[in-house]
This record gives structure tokens, sequence and C-alpha cells, in this order.
């Protein structure tokens, strides 16, 4: 049956859903942040009526799909696929994934392209192939595989949002809004996620939470002559460089306040020993490292827990600054940076968010002019104990589709949602899994999804929905 399944799911990829993924990426249907005419240029919608247009060619029994918008907000489509037959569960399935892209980026090979689908060595590249365009088609997919294979599935129902790369702003108001016709809820699929290799089932068991926000520093009202100044004005970067320091210590990385911080269970010690003993170098060595830089460490139970488990900083944008190219000799009026802190499971992200605030605004160096506002402030989340049932059916596809047992790992990005869905339904189990894996380049030039990962990824969510239980 397996194997049934696994060439069901591939025949499905090269009639439907390929096509359908690179008429997506086709689109530039860029988030909100970073398309401000998002209303006037059409791209999220054009997204959303896309997907709805093809959902509703391909024959799913008992489907409907609707779009759902308010006004400024942008918009998401519901799904309802009723369930096979009469013996109907009290809890139904849901569906999560998002439409919305991140900008082009720079450092696209010559032969690829955001806006141009291209297949080339198992992959399929462009923008939001992976993130997370890839996930309405998958699990629609899956439900289509299941029926045409004959397997009895439970109701499942979706909310595919198009502001997820935005802080999905309108999210939580969209799904109260559908809150009665979604219903109660025993099982969450969200695929936008990440994986450690391509060789087996990744099941994600926590996210880190997020902060960000602007860090401004002024100390002139206007540019001076760096050779008159300097040694007597201080200069705003000086002071930003201060500011940062006591936050992370620059010869290491290790984020200094206590506050960003959390106690690491032996449990996810051991958990993390095992991904580490499995991947070795791989946890490190697949990122683009410049030259000979090296890893902030070269061991790979290290590498895991720096990224699941301890906060870690990055600035991401820098303004005051101009180019090399027509930098003058003048001392500059103000330094600002964009930050990013990613905060482990557990850690509130507002009481951070408002230390963070204190330590870098409290007595700045020589009473230079400093701000802090801020722009996300987003909780980790860590998964409920797994049901008997789930973790056999874990088990089951990996075996089935790759060969080789499950893994469970933390994730070190965000998705603030999943809290959300937690607290919505708190009686829900979840999967959470993904194809983001080495070398699929997520908001970067030359993004792209592992195609056979994917095609894998699918059957073992038919196989899963399929045994859904209570």
């Amino acid at each position: 049956m397996h194997q049934k399944i696994y060439e069901s799911v591939e025949c499905f990829w090269q009639t439907s859903m390929l096509a359908a993924l690179e008429d997506f990426i086709r689109i530039p249907a860029l988030s909100p942040d970073f398309d401000n005419s998002w209303e006037k240029t059409g791209h999220l919608a054009f997204a959303v009526e896309q997907a709805k247009a093809w959902a509703q060619k391909q024959g799913i029994r008992g489907l409907k799909c609707e779009i759902v918008k308010d006004e400024g907000c942008t918009p998401c489509l519901l799904v309802e696929i009723e369930p096979s037959s009469v013996d109907k569960f009290e809890r139904s399935v849901f569906f999560y994934g998002h439409l919305d892209k991140q900008p082009e980026n720079e450092g696209w090979d010559a032969d690829k392209s955001p806006w141009v689908p291209v297949l080339q060595n198992g992959r399929l590249y462009g923008r939001g192939s992976v993130d997370d365009g890839y996930a309405f088609y998958s699990l629609l997919g899956a439900v289509k595989v299941m029926q045409e294979l004959g397997f009895a599935h439970p109701r499942c129902v979706g909310l595919f949002e198009t502001c997820e790369e935005s802080s999905s702003r309108h999210y939580e108001a969209y799904l109260d809004k559908c809150r009665q016709r979604l219903g109660d809820i025993g099982l969450v699929i969200a695929l936008d996620s990440t994986c450690g290799d391509y060789d087996r089932l990744w099941i994600v068991r926590s996210l880190r939470g997020m902060l960000g926000g602007v860090l401004k520093v002024q100390t002139l009202t206007e540019g001076v002559h760096s050779g008159e100044a300097s040694g007597i004005a201080p200069s705003s970067f000086m002071v930003l460089r201060n500011l940062l320091d006591r936050l992370e210590n620059s010869a290491t990385g290790e984020m200094l306040p206590q506050a960003f911080k959390t106690e690491i269970s032996d449990e996810t010690v051991e958990e993390n020993r095992q991904v580490a003993a499995l991947l070795g170098d791989e946890v490190w060595s697949h990122f683009p490292f410049a030259g000979a830089t090296q890893p902030l460490s070269r061991d790979a139970l290290t590498c895991l827990l720096n990224r699941g488990w301890r906060p870690e900083m990055t600035v991401t944008g820098i303004d005051g600054v101009p180019k090399v190219e027509n930098a003058g000799n003048v001392m500059r009026v103000f330094t600002a940076a964009k930050i990013g802190i990613r905060l482990p499971p557990g850690v509130d992200a507002v009481k951070a968010s408002r230390a963070l605030s204190q330590i870098v605004t409290e007595n700045p160096p020589f009473q230079a002019k400093v701000s802090y506002s801020s722009t996300v402030e987003s909780d980790g989340w860590t998964a409920p104990q797994t049901a008997p049932w789930l973790q056999k059916a874990f088990e089951e596809s990996s075996q089935a589709f790759w060969g080789n047992a499950p893994c469970y790992f933390g994730m070190g990005a965000s998705i603030p949602l999943l809290n959300v869905f937690s607290k919505t339904w708190p009686k829900a189990q979840f999967m959470v899994a993904g194809g983001l894996g080495p070398n699929s380049n997520a908001h970067g030039p030359n993004e792209s999804l592992h195609i056979e990962y994917a095609l894998k990824l699918i059957a073992s969510i038919v196989w899963i929905v399929a045994n859904y239980k209570e």
C-alpha cells in the first residue's frame, strides 16, 4: 500500500502539482512589508485566486473553497473538505500554509531567477517554492490521493494566508471570523518548517520566539568633517557598538542578558545529541561560508542547542550609512540598526522586549540620543506530548517512504501562529514539518524545493491523516 501511495503522489506531482507550483513561482506575490502597494498591484489576490481555481479543478469530493478578505487586510483562502464517510470525528484536521513571499534578494545564479521556475538536479527553483507555496498544493493533493486510493479520511479544513512574511498580522482576526466553520481541531499540519537532511521524516518539536526592532543612536544634528570632529565628538557607530556589546559578547556570539535565556532540560539535550550524532558536521557545513570563515562552533550538539534553545542576535539592516563609493570624510549624524533576537521556547517575548529596551537605552555613553522601537514580539513554541497513534504514524511513514526512522528536533526560526493554534485548540496534536532543508535557501537567492523529499512528505501526510484518531 505504501508503494501505491507514493506512486499516486508522484503521478499527482507530474500531472497537476508541478505546473501549479511553476505558475505560483511566476507571481511576485510579495508580503505587505515588502510591497506597500500590494492592494494596487494585486499579486497577493491573484495568488489566492489561482490557488482556489486550481483546487476546484482537482475533483476533490466534498471540497469548498472561499476567499475571505476584510477591508485593508490581506486575503485568506478558506478550505473545507467533508469527511469521506458517515463515521465523523468530533474534531477535524487543520491545514496551514501561506502564499505570500519574501523579496527577490540578490545573488541568484545566472541560469535562475526568483520569478522564473527552473527544474534542475531534482529541485524546483524559484521564490516561494519551498517557503511555502508548496504547502497548499501538497496538503490538498494528499486528500486527493487519499480519495483516489479509497482511504477514509476525517473532515479537513484549512486557512491559508498571505501575510506570514509580515508577522501574520491579519490572521488571528480571520481565524476568529472562520472559527465556527473550521470547528474543533484534533490535528494541525503545518509545512512551513525545516528538515535536517532529506533521508527521513523530520518533525519539529519546538521553535524559537522572536524580538525585532530598530535601535537608533544620534550624536549630531548635522554631519561634520571627521578630521575636525573625531576625538572630540563621539561617533554614532561607536555608541551603537557599545550598546550592542551590552546584549552580545562579540567575541563568542553569546547573548548576555538573563532575560533572554531559558533552562535546557536533560531530555532536550539528549534529543539533540541524537540528531548531532546523525548529522555530524552537516549541521553547519552546508552553509555558504565565505573564504576560510569558521562556524561559531564545530561541535554539532553545541550548534543545535545554539540554534534551537539559546538566544542569538542578528543585525539585519543599517540606516544612516552611505555606500562605500559615496562615503566622504564626514562624521555622520546617526546610525540605526535593525536587530533581530531569536528567543528560546518558554521565554516571555513581551517581558524580554521590555528588558531589551531598558538595557540599550539606559545611561547611554556620552549621553547620546538613543531610542529603541520594537517591531516584533513573539513567543517560542513547544509541541504537546505526541499521542501514541501519531507517534506510530510518524514511525511507519518514515520507515515506509525513506527507509529510516524519523527524527525530532527544534527549529531555530519562528512560526508565531503555532502558539495561536495551541491556545485555540488545546486538545490538538501537531505535525510541524517541511522541506526547508540543506541548500533550500528560503529568503535568500536560489530558493528551491527538494522534489523527492516533498513527494515523500505528501505520502507521509496521506498515511498520517488516513490513520487519524482522537
